[in-house]
């Protein structure tokens, strides 16, 4: 089994370090950071199992990106760590979407436990860059220049997917037609693939270097340059 993934976010340093280090000799593979900032970036490229985050760092809010970052990663889960006993804190926390609430100072069997116990093991982010888009395919939000271009439905998204699998080579309509309605094309389906197409073009119009082409004899290109 590979070994899960944990991004811990917490502002004390020493601590950070210390924390990162017992995870990492459990068999953890850690990113420790002391600040909220590239958080989203972060998630991308590390795909953590579970993330870790103190409720205040510096001048931050761990809750509030919590509700940013649930909104994006639903599949993700959160876990707070805070040196704050009030139940307000805890109660905003959980309510905010996160799995449970630790108080400091932390055993690492205790939290070893909660990840143990919390972590998504079947969790794979796939999300899609084309050209200047940035797709997420568990939320169907596209994104441009990190800009929300809004969410796609799930014909547009497995069009899309379709699409993006086959980028810079022809998909027949014949195959857009078994993967995305599961039934053999008919030519009663033409309004549906061409106003499917119409949309994604739609989406996929600012940036010059990705387009969707038509191609002769019946099926369309995604195009990257």
């Amino acid at each position: 089994m590979d070994s899960l993934k944990v991004v811990f976010v917490d502002d004390d340093l020493e601590f950070g370090k210390l924390i990162g280090m017992s995870l990492t000799a459990l068999g953890y593979k850690v990113h420790f950071q002391t600040s909220l900032a590239g958080m989203e970036e972060i998630i991308r490229q590390f795909s953590p199992s579970i993330i870790v985050l103190d409720v205040e760092i510096g001048d931050g809010n761990g809750i509030e990106k919590a509700k940013e970052l649930i909104a994006l990663f639903p599949s993700i889960p959160i876990l707070f760590v805070s040196s704050h006993t009030d139940i307000d804190f805890i109660t905003e926390g959980i309510a905010a979407g996160g799995v449970n609430y630790l108080k400091k100072p932390i055993e690492i069997k205790e939290l070893d436990a909660y990840i143990k116990r919390f972590a998504n093991r079947e969790h794979t982010q796939q999300d899609i860059r084309i050209g200047n888009y940035l797709f997420y395919t568990e939320t169907s939000l596209l994104l441009y220049g990190g800009a929300s271009l809004g969410k796609l439905t799930p014909l547009e998204k497995n069009g899309l997917i379709l699409l993006w699998k086959n980028k810079n080579n022809p998909v027949s309509t014949e195959l857009l037609s078994r993967e995305i309605w599961g039934r053999e094309y008919t030519p009663d389906l033409d309004p549906s693939v061409h106003n499917l197409i119409s949309k994604l073009r739609k989406f996929l119009n600012k940036d010059t270097q990705v387009r969707i082409d038509t191609i002769k004899g019946g099926g369309y290109q995604l195009t990257v340059l």
